[in-house]
C-alpha cells in the first residue's frame, strides 16, 4: 500500500528515490551488508561520532513549534540513531534515539491539547512500526502513571492511538530505513516476527489505557471506538472484560455503551455476567433514545432478547418498559419500537395475552410496577399494554397505523424494523396529500411502507360504488373533477393532567385526540 509519508522524502540522489519507492511487500528492508551500494560503507553510521542533540524536554518543545513534517524528519536525518553495543555487538538506539522517544512521549502527554489533525500528521511519522516497537514500551510505563485529572494528556493519546493501524489493516514502511542502511529492523529474522511482535506492541498499549485511570470525558468517547476498531483486533480479547464491566457497572451513558463490548464478549468468549438483563433493564428508560447511538442501542436490544429460552417475565417486564418509553419518545425511535415489540410478541407467544386484557381499568390500578429493576417483582404479566391504545391516537400518521397491531391476529412472521432519521420523517410527511386523493407517488409510498395493512382493526372497508355524475354513467359522466382541499383544524395545546388522574383506559385516548 502507497505510503503518506513518501511526499515528504523526494530527493535528487537515486539512492535516496529508491528507497521511497520501496514497498514493504518485497525483501529489500532486510538487504544484507553485501546489498549495499558500492563505495559506501554500511557499518559507516555504526561507527561514526555521535553528533550533539536535543534532550528530552527540548525535542518536545521542538514538536510543538513545528509546522511541517520536513521540519522534524530534516532533523532526524541529522542524527545518529543507532550503534554498536560494546559486549554484545548488536545494533542497539543511541542515547540520541532515546531522547527523540522520550520527548515525543513527553509531547503526547504534556499539559497541552493537540489538534486533532496535527496528530494526524505526527501518527504518520511515529506511528510507523519500527519506531513504535521502540515507543510502546516507554508509553505503557507513562500510561499507568497517568491520573485522570489530566485530560489533555487523555485526549492527546486517544487521538494518536486511533491513528496508528493495526497490522492486519495496513503494513506501514520502515521509518529508519529512509536515514540509515543498518537497524535492528533489518535482520532477516525480524521479518519473520514482525507481524507478531508488532500486533504485541498494539495490545501493550491499548491494554495500558484500558487498565488507566482514564478521564470520565474520555470514557464515553473511547468506549464505542474500543468496542468497533480495537477488541477484535487483540490477540487475546478477554483481557479487556475488566475495563467494559467496570463502565457497565456505572450507570447512564457508560452502561449503556459498553452493552455491545459485554454481549460479544458474553456470545464469543463464554463470559459470564449475573443478572444481566436485570441490568440492561435497568438501563432502559426514555433518556437512552435520545442518544445519537440509539439505532445500534436498540438491535442490541433486539440481539439480547432473540432467544426463545429467555423466560416470559424478563420478554414481559421489557414490552411494558418499552412500552412506557414510547410515550415520552421522539419521533424517530417510535417506529422501530413499535416494530420491535411486535416482533416480540410474535417471538413469544405466551406474552400475547398482554394485547388481550383490558385490564386495568385505571392508570393507577395498574399492576406494573415501573420503578422496580429486579424483574422477578414487576408483575409485568398481569399487565397490559394499554399504551398501544393511547398511541392509536398520535399526531403521527405512521405511528397511529402501527399502534393497531394489537387488535388484528397475531402474526407469524416478524416484521422488519426500519430505522428513519428525523429529516426523512418530515419529509415524508410534507410529500403526503392532505384533503384529496392519492397522487403516484403517496400510493408507492403507502405500498413501500405497508400502510394499507397497518391501520385499523384488520377489517377492509366496503368498496365505494362508482359516482355517477349529473347526466349518468358512460361517456356522458364528467371526466375531471375539482378536487377539494379541506383545513385541518389543529389544537396547539398539550393534553395536561391525564396521568394524574384517574380515568377509565377507554376514555384516555380521547383527550389525546386533535
Amino acid at each position: 500500500m502507497e505510503d503518506d509519508l513518501d511526499q515528504f522524502f523526494h530527493s535528487s540522489n537515486s539512492k535516496q528515490k529508491d528507497e521511497d519507492d520501496y514497498s514493504e511487500e518485497d525483501s529489500a528492508a532486510e538487504r544484507s551488508d553485501d546489498d549495499a551500494p558500492d563505495n559506501i560503507n554500511p557499518n559507516y553510521e555504526l561507527e561514526r561520532a555521535e553528533p550533539s542533540s536535543k534532550n528530552s524536554a527540548e525535542f518536545a518543545k521542538f514538536l510543538h513549534a513545528c509546522e511541517f513534517p520536513e521540519d522534524i524528519t530534516k532533523y532526524l536525518k541529522s542524527l545518529k540513531l543507532f550503534e554498536k553495543a560494546a559486549k554484545t555487538g548488536d545494533i542497539v538506539p543511541t542515547k540520541s534515539l532515546k531522547s527523540v522517544v522520550n520527548g515525543f512521549i513527553s509531547y503526547l502527554l504534556g499539559t497541552k491539547r493537540v489538534q486533532k489533525p496535527v496528530l494526524r500528521g505526527i501518527a504518520k511519522l511515529f506511528g510507523r512500526f519500527d519506531i513504535f516497537h521502540l515507543i510502546a514500551p516507554e508509553l505503557a510505563k507513562a500510561i499507568n502513571n497517568l491520573k485522570d485529572s489530566r485530560t489533555a494528556a487523555w485526549f492527546n493519546l486517544f487521538n494518536y492511538l486511533s491513528f496508528v493501524p493495526h497490522p492486519t489493516d495496513r503494513a506501514t514502511k520502515s521509518l529508519f530505513r529512509l536515514f540509515c542502511v543498518r537497524t535492528p529492523f533489518t535482520d532477516k529474522d525480524m521479518k519473520k516476527r514482525k507481524s507478531v511482535w508488532t500486533a504485541s506492541d498494539y495490545d501493550m498499549v491499548w491494554m495500558a489505557v484500558m487498565n488507566g485511570q482514564i478521564s470520565d470525558k474520555l470514557t464515553l468517547k473511547m468506549i464505542p471506538y474500543i468496542t468497533q476498531n480495537v477488541i477484535s483486533k487483540l490477540k487475546l480479547p478477554f483481557k479487556s472484560a475488566d475495563f467494559f464491566f467496570k463502565m457497565f457497572d456505572k450507570s447512564d451513558y457508560h452502561g449503556i455503551l459498553s452493552l455491545a463490548a459485554i454481549f460479544r464478549l458474553i456470545t464469543e468468549h463464554n463470559f459470564e455476567y449475573p443478572k444481566f438483563y436485570d441490568k440492561v433493564y435497568s438501563l432502559t428508560n426514555p433518556a437512552l433514545l435520545y442518544m445519537s447511538q440509539k439505532e445500534s442501542i436498540l438491535t442490541l436490544l433486539d440481539s439480547f432478547l432473540s432467544s426463545t429460552h429467555i423466560p416470559t417475565y424478563i420478554v414481559a417486564s421489557f414490552l411494558k418498559r418499552l412500552s412506557r418509553c414510547l410515550l415520552l419518545a421522539p419521533i424517530d425511535a417510535q417506529e422501530p419500537i413499535l416494530g420491535l415489540i411486535r416482533n416480540l410478541i410474535i417471538r413469544h407467544p405466551n406474552c400475547s395475552e398482554l394485547i388481550h386484557r383490558e385490564l386495568p381499568a385505571t392508570l393507577y390500578d395498574d399492576p406494573f410496577n415501573n420503578e422496580e429493576t429486579d424483574l422477578h417483582k414487576t408483575k409485568a404479566l398481569e399487565s397490559s399494554l394499554w399504551e398501544m391504545k393511547l398511541l392509536q391516537c398520535h399526531w403521527n400518521q405512521s405511528v397511529r397505523k402501527r399502534a393497531h397491531f394489537i387488535d388484528k391476529s397475531l402474526q407469524k412472521i416478524e416484521s422488519y424494523v426500519r430505522f428513519r432519521c428525523t429529516d426523512e420523517l418530515f419529509s415524508v410527511n410534507m410529500a403526503k396529500s392532505f384533503g384529496g386523493e392519492d397522487g403516484e407517488a403517496e400510493k408507492y409510498r403507502r405500498l413501500q411502507d405497508g400502510d394499507d395493512d397497518d391501520e385499523g382493526t384488520g377489517v377492509k372497508p366496503e368498496p365505494k360504488k362508482p359516482r355517477r355524475g349529473k347526466f349518468g354513467g358512460g361517456k356522458y359522466a364528467p371526466k375531471h373533477e375539482e378536487k377539494v382541499i379541506r383545513a385541518v383544524g389543529t389544537n396547539s395545546e398539550a393534553p395536561k393532567g391525564i396521568l394524574d388522574r384517574q380515568v377509565p383506559i377507554g376514555d384516555v385516548p380521547n383527550l389525546w385526540k386533535i
